[in-house]
């Protein structure tokens, strides 16, 4: 199980470094007409999109086919988008902001999870389970159109190519004093990753995550919202069954994190306004059910999900970027370098 808290360790540093933060990513889309992270989750996605599926003709991991539920994915996914902006941070985002010292972010994540446990195993479980049980026949998209997966691989990594050449060439995307097609991090502490560098090691790693996890019975790669609410389910209960290698797996996001803040000397203390904690509350309990009714969060659903073409991960994805879209109008952004 150790082997989850060593993947969870590295993925919360090349977080950490590549600021790899869904929230300022996905509104900067609507906000600002910038498509970088998008760009940079694409090259994530298309590594592992390729990395599954050539495992899984190894037959060394098995693809989930589950049925999705309509209703509660449009639902959860809206919720998810809108509580990630209120709390200034997504799940994975809640774990290496912690690490980097953020209080706010501390506040958020233990609402998520209070959250995440009481749709999982405690009260809010008998208001979740209904629409969670209303599934459809859509499983992945390839099964629903009766195609080859590769097809879609192919076309997924056509399209993150084209982004990635009109990022090198566009004047706006150029970090400056920098080449953006360095993809080898030098001065790793001495500076943030070009966000392309972060998601070439963040796919990859996600590879490894999927091959290593499915020794221990686990047919999954990156997931946080489920393993996060064990953390919490393992420290009221203290069933051993809780502490798994999804749940070694988010405390090595925040060791990892730690690690490379404390390291590049970012690791600050710091403090949300007063005004702003209900806030952070408010949108880590919204998060929390709004990730248990879409399957997961930004990491389970934008990251792994869409690789392997699961209709939920799209449409979960969409229906988050709306809701961060549309909070983002009503709520000031606090800054978040990505």
């Amino acid at each position: 199980m150790l082997i989850g808290l060593f993947i969870g360790l590295l993925f919360g540093f090349f977080l950490q470094r590549g600021q790899f933060c869904f929230v300022s990513g996905f509104r900067i889309i609507y906000t600002q007409r910038n498509f970088r992270f998008l760009t940079a989750l694409l090259i994530a996605v298309s590594i592992q999109s390729i990395g599954f599926f050539s495992l899984s003709g190894l037959d060394l991991i098995t693809i989930p086919n589950t049925p999705m539920p309509l209703l509660a994915t449009l639902i959860g996914g809206l919720l998810f988008g809108i509580g990630m902006v209120l709390a200034n941070c997504c799940a994975s985002g809640g774990w290496f902001r912690t690490g980097e010292g953020a209080v706010g972010s501390w506040i958020a994540l233990i609402c998520f999870a209070l959250t995440m446990a009481a749709t999982q195993t405690g009260a809010l479980k008998q208001w979740i389970n209904p629409l969670l049980l209303e599934t459809t026949t859509l499983d992945n998209i390839y099964n629903t159109f009766n195609l080859s997966p590769w097809i879609l691989v192919t076309v997924l990594v056509l399209i993150t190519v084209v982004m990635i050449v009109y990022h090198i060439k566009h004047p706006r995307y150029q970090f400056p004093q920098e080449p953006t097609t360095a993809l080898i991090p030098h001065r790793i502490f001495t500076k943030h990753w070009h966000p392309f560098t972060a998601a070439v090691w963040i796919g990859l790693l996600g590879v490894l995550a999927w091959l290593v996890s499915e020794q221990y019975g686990r047919s999954y790669g990156y997931g946080v919202a489920v393993p996060t609410a064990n953390v919490v389910q393992y420290i009221v209960i203290g069933q051993q069954r809780y502490l798994n290698w999804g749940s070694y797996f988010v405390l090595g996001i925040l060791l990892g994190s730690f690690i490379a803040a404390k390291l590049s000397g970012e690791f600050e203390i710091r403090l949300p306004e007063p005004k702003a904690i209900l806030q952070r509350m408010l949108g880590g309990v919204i998060m929390g059910i709004g990730a248990s009714l879409a399957g997961g969060c930004t990491i389970t659903n934008a990251l792994v999900s869409t690789a392997y073409f699961s209709w939920q991960g799209w449409l979960a994805t969409l229906m988050i970027m709306i809701g961060c879209w549309l909070t983002s109008v009503l709520v000031k952004p606090t800054q978040c370098r990505i």
